[in-house]
């Protein structure tokens, strides 16, 4: 039962409208972003990434590249095509990968919430499952190849 002055904003997604077949859990602490709204809840079915074998889990904070927010002021990060790339010049009106921006690496994908959390805590995060693309949360094509690669297959 879920109680609170949170429940109006919490949408209960089944974990069988996300996953089709879980193969492998894990219990980890997931990370609610700091700019995450009062009320709002990291939903199931959320993309995350590791890089500590499955102990802290992160959701992707860094907002799309955008080409309406042009220019772009230096040091400003977005997400384009499975990177994160950082603006290196202020006034930045070129498309990442393309032009003056630092490439700080894939967003690699590893994770995905399994139920909807509203504060930082330890939960059960999938890391091998197949799942229905369509209720993933942070997903685009360039992440695909990412999940394929982590054993998490889209259907």
């Amino acid at each position: 039962m879920i109680t609170g002055a949170n429940v109006q904003n919490i949408t209960k997604r089944r974990q069988g409208e996300v996953f089709r077949n879980v193969h492998q859990t894990v219990v980890g602490t997931v990370n609610v972003p700091e700019n995450l709204a009062e009320g709002d809840a990291v939903k199931i079915g959320t993309l995350l990434t590791s890089t500590d074998g499955g102990v802290t889990w992160n959701t992707r904070t860094t907002p799309d590249y955008n080409v309406d927010n042009a220019p772009f002021a230096a040091d400003v990060e977005v997400y384009h095509q499975g990177h994160i790339y950082k603006s290196t010049t202020a006034d930045n009106n070129t498309v990442p990968g393309a032009g003056d921006w630092e490439d700080l690496g894939e967003w690699n994908a590893n994770g995905i919430l399994y139920n909807d959390i509203t504060e930082t805590r330890k939960t059960t995060v999938v890391t091998t499952a197949d799942v229905v693309e369509k209720h993933l949360i942070g997903s685009d094509d360039y992440l695909k190849v990412i999940l394929f690669k982590n054993k998490i297959m889209t259907k």
